[in-house]
C-alpha cells in the first residue's frame, strides 16, 4: 500500500535535500511576493511562467525516479533538464487536460439539481471521472516517456477508477504532514516572530517544493501499485509469466 510516511521521511533524506529545497523556493517566493505588492507586470508574469515550468519539472522528474527506484529523487539543479521534462510533459498530457477539464466544466455548467448538497456532490463525482482521466495519463507518460502512454485508452479505463480513489485519500494525508511540520514551524514564528513574517514566507515556499517530492514519490508509489503490479498478475493469471 502506497505509503505517505515513505515519501515525507524520503522527501528529507534525499542528498542535499534543504539546500534543494533553498534554492529551489528562490523563484517561488519572488513569485509570491511579485504577485503580493501587486507587481503584476511583465517581470511577474516572466517570474509566474519560470516558476510553472520549475515546478511542473521537479514533479515530473520526482515521480519518474520513484517509478525507476532511484535513490536519488528529488531533480539535480540543472534547470535546463528540469525545463526540458516540463515541457514534454505539457506537451503529452496538455491535451488530455484540456479536453478533459473542458468536458467537465461543460457538463457541470448544464444542469442545477434541486438540493444544493446533491447538485455538489453529483458535480464532484463528474470531476472525479475527467480528473481520473488526467492522473492516469500523467502515470503512464511519466513511466518510459512515450506520448502514446497517455492514450492508452484500455489502460486509463482499466486503471483510472483505482488511481483517482488512491489520489483522494492522498490529499488529507499530504494536508496532514504539512499540518505537522509547515504548521509546526508556523505556530512558533506566530508566537516569537508574527505572522505575515518574509522568513515564514520563504520557509512555506521551500514546502511548496517538499510537497512537490511527496507528491510526486506517493504517485509513483499508486502507480506501481494500480498499474505494473496489477498488469504482472494479470500476465501471471494467463501464464505468460512466473514468480
Amino acid at each position: 500500500m502506497a505509503s505517505i510516511k515513505d515519501a515525507v521521511e524520503e522527501s528529507f533524506s534525499d542528498n542535499h535535500a534543504i539546500v534543494k529545497y533553498f534554492l529551489f523556493a528562490i523563484p517561488v517566493y519572488i513569485t509570491y511576493h511579485l504577485y503580493e505588492t501587486g507587481n503584476t507586470g511583465f517581470f511577474f508574469m516572466l517570474m509566474a511562467a519560470f516558476t510553472f515550468l520549475m515546478l511542473i519539472g521537479i514533479l515530473v522528474i520526482c515521480t519518474t525516479n520513484v517509478r525507476h527506484n532511484k535513490n536519488q529523487i528529488l531533480p539535480g539543479l540543472n534547470l535546463f533538464h528540469i525545463f526540458k521534462e516540463s515541457l514534454h510533459c505539457l506537451l503529452a498530457i496538455g491535451p488530455a487536460i484540456l479536453i478533459n477539464t473542458w468536458l467537465a466544466s461543460f457538463i457541470t455548467s448544464k444542469f442545477t439539481l434541486p438540493s444544493p448538497g446533491v447538485d455538489l456532490t453529483f458535480k464532484i463525482l463528474i470531476w472525479c471521472v475527467f480528473m481520473a482521466v488526467i492522473f492516469t495519463a500523467y502515470l503512464l507518460y511519466v513511466k518510459d516517456k512515450k506520448i502514446k502512454d497517455a492514450y492508452n485508452l484500455k489502460a486509463i479505463s482499466d486503471f483510472g477508477t483505482d488511481i483517482m480513489i488512491a489520489v483522494i485519500f492522498m490529499i488529507p494525508l499530504v494536508a496532514l504532514s504539512n499540518a505537522i511540520f509547515a504548521g509546526s514551524i508556523t505556530y512558533v514564528f506566530w508566537l516569537f516572530f508574527g505572522v505575515p513574517n518574509p522568513i515564514l514566507t520563504f520557509i512555506w515556499s521551500m514546502f511548496v517544493i517538499q510537497n512537490l517530492s511527496v507528491i510526486g514519490n506517493y504517485m509513483a508509489q499508486i502507480a506501481m501499485e494500480n498499474i505494473e503490479i496489477r498488469v504482472e498478475m494479470e500476465k501471471y493469471d494467463r501464464g505468460d509469466t512466473t514468480i
